[in-house]
């Protein structure tokens, strides 16, 4: 994948996350909101997202697969203004 490509879909990402106004959302509603970009793709831009801008970081809890901001991400986002969850 070239890096503007790449870079369209962290954006895509960043945008969603803020707007959703909340630090930690499944990833499954990530994959749902858009057919635009292959749930490959948007997996690369994630990984970069938390290896290389540390902004977000990917777990499971309960079975459930979630992205979540780290404290950076969250003010980077300027959403700092709400409770890391």
């Amino acid at each position: 994948m070239d890096r503007q490509r790449l870079e369209q879909i962290e954006k895509y990402v960043l945008r969603y996350l803020k707007a959703r106004h909340q630090t930690r959302i499944l990833a499954k509603e990530l994959f749902e909101s858009t057919s635009e970009y292959a749930n490959a793709d948007m997996v690369r831009a994630l990984e970069d997202l938390e290896k290389h801008e540390r902004l977000l970081v990917r777990h499971t809890t309960e079975g459930n697969d979630y992205i979540s901001l780290t404290a950076h991400g969250v003010v980077h986002l300027g959403l700092d203004d709400i409770e890391m969850t």
